[in-house]
């Protein structure tokens, strides 16, 4: 009862946009606001061979989004928490209770205000039902759309830190398409941000062209540098391309750089996609593997010590404070 009564009350005036990903793929997108980040959030859903739907990282339940997702024509089958950051797990269960007939698959290592699940699904505490743990390899129970759509979870528990980390990769066989959450990003080099933000910007803020620009490096944590010329040299460089968020390689990372590599590899040499749909930004987005594993190198974008220069203070806190686990590597 406890844990049902701190779930978050679904905000209902939040927009959702739904695109069409191609494939049989679709976007279910809303805004995320939380004091100056302001950045898209994006529930990815995959149509089966059954013709029902497989609904990855479900966003807040609002009336349109769910009228949306009935459009489709299409039962709900399965549904997945294919990580432990709050964001995204904050409104499964609101989600998971509009529909009690779907599974529902969890990334191992869940912590906090809402409960916890350890590698098997009787260790549960959630507030709602869990069928079964997201597997870490071919050697864990494999979820019932494993025929169709293959599972790869990195987890890591480091001494120091607040939890453990979790984030399930999946590929769909059929269509070659990689599905992840945080672990890349395209973020696109626009004139104005995407339409959805003026659901909750006035037009002359989302008009201004550095808007767009200030609103990445915040959602990223790189610094606000800006050039004489107006440009914003932290931008430019992380635009345009396959890249890992800074705010990742700072603060995980460095921390469990084995683990990470590890879990890239397994991905880059396990599956032949050709594009990558995710959780923030741009989707989908043609890439490789090589490209994938590439965006993990130390610094690839070619970053400036300066954009760097919040991180860098965020990390020195948590060390002289020991907030964290060790830092084992370097991100620039």
């Amino acid at each position: 009862v406890f844990a049902e009564a701190i779930l978050p009350p679904v905000p209902f005036a939040r927009a959702t946009y739904r695109y069409d990903l191609g494939r049989g793929a679709y976007a279910f997108e809303q805004l995320l606001r939380f004091q100056n980040v302001s950045a898209t959030i994006r529930m990815t859903v995959q149509r089966l061979s059954s013709g029902g739907l497989w609904v990855n990282a479900p966003v807040a339940p609002t009336g349109e989004c769910l009228s949306l997702l009935a459009d489709l024509n299409a039962p709900v089958e399965h549904l997945v928490l294919p990580v432990t950051a709050l964001e995204h797990k904050a409104f499964f269960g609101p989600f998971a209770r509009k529909f009690p007939k779907a599974t529902a698959w969890v990334a191992p290592g869940q912590y906090g205000p809402f409960g916890s699940l350890g590698f098997a699904k009787e260790s549960s505490t959630l507030p709602f039902r869990v069928d079964g743990v997201l597997p870490r390899s071919k050697k864990d129970p494999q979820p019932p759309w494993a025929s169709e759509i293959d599972t790869r979870t990195f987890y890591v528990d480091l001494p120091g830190n607040a939890g453990p980390v979790a984030e399930a990769a999946f590929f769909h066989k059929k269509t070659k398409t990689l599905f992840v959450t945080d672990a890349v990003s395209w973020i696109p080099k626009r004139r104005t941000a995407p339409d959805i933000f003026r659901t909750s910007f006035p037009d002359s803020l989302v008009d201004d062209a550095d808007f767009w620009p200030k609103s990445v490096l915040q959602a990223v944590f790189l610094s606000l540098r800006q050039d004489a010329d107006g440009s914003w040299p932290g931008y430019e460089r992380i635009t345009d391309r396959v890249v890992r968020a800074p705010i990742l390689a700072a603060f995980a990372d460095i921390r469990a750089p084995d683990e990470t590599r590890a879990w890239v590899d397994d991905v880059a040499k396990s599956w032949d996609f050709d594009r990558i749909v995710t959780a923030h930004f741009a989707s989908p987005f043609a890439a490789t593997p090589r490209e994938f594993k590439a965006a993990f190198g130390r610094n690839p974008n070619g970053l400036d010590a300066r954009d760097w220069r919040q991180l860098d203070d965020l990390n020195r806190v948590i060390v002289d404070n020991d907030l964290g686990a060790v830092i084992k590597s370097d991100y620039h």
